[in-house]
């Protein structure tokens, strides 16, 4: 039987998070009755989801190492939003920012804590006018400037810091910490190619043992910061020889100090790697970041889960929104729909995703509160709601550690019509993104499942549900038919099959 679709729409009135319009935007065709009984199982789904205590830092490895939890054992889902220059905003905008951020159901937020890309909004200086150092190398005072007539006497010298402007960072990681949020930060972003998106220059005329000297302190300053993962690298993966002493000194000194809250270590490299990836520093990060600019999230994502020996994998950079033709055209390969990238990533992954908007992550004045929310921030809620609705953590992407194949005649995982699908071992859920370039139907095995289940279609772009079968055997090749047109006017769908009773999504992410 056909039941009626029921929706989940995440909106934000002010600077509260509420959860609103509990249905699709068209009339539902359904008795009274039916509506008063969704209402009331909706507001006590919005009950137990308001109930739920936020994540008690600092997170650390599941018992199988595959995904991220609190200290009580609560899984975590990466669910990031990227905010490069958020330390160049003020305290206000910054609380704006994150309150929104949270709204929307993210759990995450990355960003470099020193500022040097000359897209983005006033670099070197915080949001106070501070800058994070005050002396140059030559002893005399800084006065922010980025470029240079003898860089090894004019660049700041990193073991000055100006503590008006660290004071200013303290503030930023302490209201995340409070709303819950974990801090993906770059204590020196090195840039593209070590040019001047980042901090690559002025490292190695530092050298390695001020770069030491600089990574030990900002560890020993937040020491005792619970919210935080370090992130190494930044949009470069190989180096010269000075180079690389500059990246191994702060490496080593982030690492030198005992006692920290926080452990954790990623990266961001070459534009398609995983920070597992590098052969330096590779081996030693421990969350395995997936960062694809071409948009193979689906490639990366599969070899990061696949890696020995295990860790949490996640999506940590794809193409962005608002960054391809519909925006500022920064990336070729950032077509939109951007979702499909964040949904293929966390598939393929299971530890979920970072990503962003080309408009707000450079924090310029006024553009970037213009663009909070877009159909790719929406979308992205919803992503972040269905996530937690569902045992996510349960999942193993298809033909990997020990899963079947799921998804029967699939084209390879570079391929635009790849349709990404994860399922639990002991199968009770199977879920399967179905992008837009995909024609026709999809075969899944449902010899995956342990019961005969129900099949659901989601729709990523209004949270709606429409029912299409129950009691599916769990044996043999089934083909299922995506319905057409999403609300969004696209074709990307997801199916979901259970072997439980089917129910609108629960367990929200909302804020208190």
């Amino acid at each position: 039987m056909l039941l009626p679709a029921v929706s989940v729409d995440m909106t934000i009135i002010g600077r509260k998070h509420i959860l609103a319009r509990l249905f699709a935007r068209r009339p539902l065709a359904v008795a009274p009755s039916t509506v008063w009984t969704a209402l009331i199982a909706a507001a006590l789904l919005l009950c137990a989801a308001a109930a739920q205590a936020a994540p008690a830092f600092p997170v650390k490895y599941s018992v199988d190492k595959r995904y991220l939890v609190d200290q009580n054992g609560v899984p975590f889902p990466i669910m990031g939003r990227t905010a490069w220059f958020v330390t160049s905003i003020s305290a206000a905008d910054h609380r704006l920012f994150v309150d929104d951020t949270v709204a929307r159901g993210y759990s995450a937020i990355e960003f470099h804590v020193i500022n040097h890309d000359p897209r983005g909004n006033n670099p070197p200086f915080n949001g106070n006018g501070d800058l994070p150092f005050l002396r140059r190398l030559d002893g005399t005072s800084w006065n922010g400037a980025l470029s240079y007539g003898s860089i090894n006497s004019e660049a700041p010298d990193f073991t000055t810091p100006n503590e008006a402007y660290w004071s200013f960072v303290d503030g930023l990681l302490a209201y995340c910490e409070s709303k819950g949020v974990l801090v993906f930060m770059f204590p020196a972003y090195v840039g593209f190619l070590g040019g001047t998106q980042g901090w690559m220059q002025e490292m190695t005329a530092n050298g390695q043992s001020r770069m030491q000297t600089y990574g030990a302190w900002i560890a020993t300053r937040y020491r005792n910061q619970k919210n935080l993962v370090w992130m190494m690298g930044g949009d470069m993966g190989s180096f010269t020889t000075a180079q690389n002493n500059a990246e191994m000194g702060l490496f080593n000194g982030l690492k030198s100090v005992a006692g920290q809250q926080s452990t954790l270590f990623s990266a961001e490299w070459s534009g398609d790697s995983i920070a597992t990836g590098q052969p330096t520093y590779g081996p030693s990060m421990t969350l395995n970041g997936v960062y694809s600019w071409t948009g193979f999230v689906n490639v990366y994502g599969r070899n990061a889960y696949g890696y020995t020996p295990v860790e949490p994998a996640f999506l940590l950079e794809g193409p962005y929104d608002q960054e391809g033709p519909d925006g500022n055209s920064v990336n070729p390969h950032a077509e939109q729909p951007v979702r499909r990238f964040q949904w293929w990533g966390w598939l393929s992954t299971i530890g979920g995703y970072i990503t962003g908007n080309g408009y707000v992550w450079p924090f310029r004045a006024p553009e970037w509160r213009a663009h909070l929310d877009t159909q790719g921030s929406r979308d992205l809620a919803r992503l972040n709601a269905f996530m937690q609705s569902i045992p996510w953590y349960t999942l193993v992407p298809s033909g990997l550690s020990g899963m079947r194949t799921l998804v029967s005649g699939n084209s390879g995982a570079e391929a635009n019509t790849y349709v990404a699908a994860s399922a639990s071992p002991n199968g009770t859920l199977l879920v399967a993104y179905v992008p837009p370039s995909r024609t026709g139907s999809i075969t899944i095995d449902m010899g995956a499942m342990s019961a005969p289940s129900g099949a659901r279609w989601f729709d990523p772009t209004n949270a709606t549900y429409t029912q299409i079968a129950t009691g599916l055997a769990n044996s043999g090749l089934r083909a299922f038919t995506p319905p057409g047109n999403n609300s969004a006017g696209q074709r990307d769908w997801v199916l979901v099959l259970d072997t439980g009773a089917p129910s609108a999504p629960t367990n929200l992410r909302i804020g208190p």
